[in-house]
């Protein structure tokens, strides 16, 4: 059975395995920049997080058995909620598992009184584009990067 849960900061470890794949999901469909992301360490990018004080950031883990097969870290700035990272397993995408965990948070950004939601997605990932449309996201501007 598949169980949602969150975790605190502290706990963040749990999800290192999936960030790496991840991490290597991105560097291996990145026409542009591949280097970028073999450069990123999970320590590093999770450290960003550790400034939020409890209340302002909500890190939901997905869990079948024994096995970790998703996460979600979103945070509060003001009354902006931002969905900061997701990974679903792949053989687990398709389910709604995704579906429901980003509901979960997107639910604690409404109850936190978010006058803007919002998710940064790579240009180049066109399923996490047309999975984030579906949950009711649209493109707002486009951050461009000289390679």
């Amino acid at each position: 059975m598949v169980e949602i849960f969150d975790i605190s900061y502290a706990e963040v470890e749990i999800i290192r395995d999936l960030w790496e794949k991840n991490k290597r999901y991105h560097q291996d469909n990145s026409e542009y920049f591949k280097e970028s992301y073999g450069s990123i360490r999970f320590d590093e990018r999770i450290k960003v997080f550790s400034g939020y004080s409890e209340g302002k950031i909500k890190i939901s883990v997905v869990k079948d058995k024994e096995k970790y097969i998703g996460y979600c870290i979103s945070v509060i700035d003001g009354s902006k909620g931002e969905l900061g990272t997701l990974h679903i397993d792949e053989a687990e995408r398709g389910n709604g598992i995704g579906k429901r965990l980003v509901g979960k948070h997107i639910e604690w950004m409404n109850e936190k009184k978010c006058e803007e939601i919002g998710v940064t997605v790579s240009q180049e990932n066109e399923l996490a584009m047309e999975f984030y449309k579906k949950l009711g996201f649209y493109p707002n501007t486009l951050y461009m990067q000289m390679k």
